[in-house]
């Protein structure tokens, strides 16, 4: 029999990095703000970090639309990032994410609970839907 070995558990780990399944119908959605400062507002009283909050200015510079948080960044945007958010950003809703570990962690919910994916493009309904009340719905279902 060869020697025993001793591997320290990853049990804290997983429950800090637990993955987010936004199951369709199981979380009510939020209402959409149009108005950025109330945006903001609203996103401070829920718990969401500083950088993200005053980049929602930034990526939603003409209106909160599905098509702007999704929208390439131009090269004088990403060089005027304050911020490390330990990748570098090419599309807008890429400001209100950093990386945690190997995973990608959401900059808006609570740090109690907080969302986070393996890839960040992941995350992009989760933002529609959660934080800017943009999210798409089927009318079939």
């Amino acid at each position: 029999m060869g020697p025993i070995r001793h591997q320290a558990s990853s049990r804290i780990r997983r429950q800090t990095l637990q993955r987010v399944y936004d199951k369709p119908g199981k979380k009510p959605a939020v209402k959409h703000e149009p108005n950025l400062m109330r945006l903001q507002e609203l996103s401070r009283q829920r718990g969401g970090k500083d950088f993200a909050i005053t980049w929602i200015a930034k990526a939603f510079t003409n209106g909160v639309t599905p098509n702007a948080l999704t929208r390439t960044l131009s090269e004088e945007e990403v060089n005027d990032v304050d911020h490390d958010h330990g990748f570098r950003l090419s599309q807008a809703y890429d400001g209100l994410l950093e990386k945690v570990g190997d995973r990608f962690g959401c900059g808006l919910c609570p740090e109690e609970n907080r969302a986070n994916w393996k890839h960040k493009r992941d995350s992009i309904r989760h933002f529609q839907k959660f934080h800017f009340g943009i999210g798409l719905t089927c009318g079939m279902w």
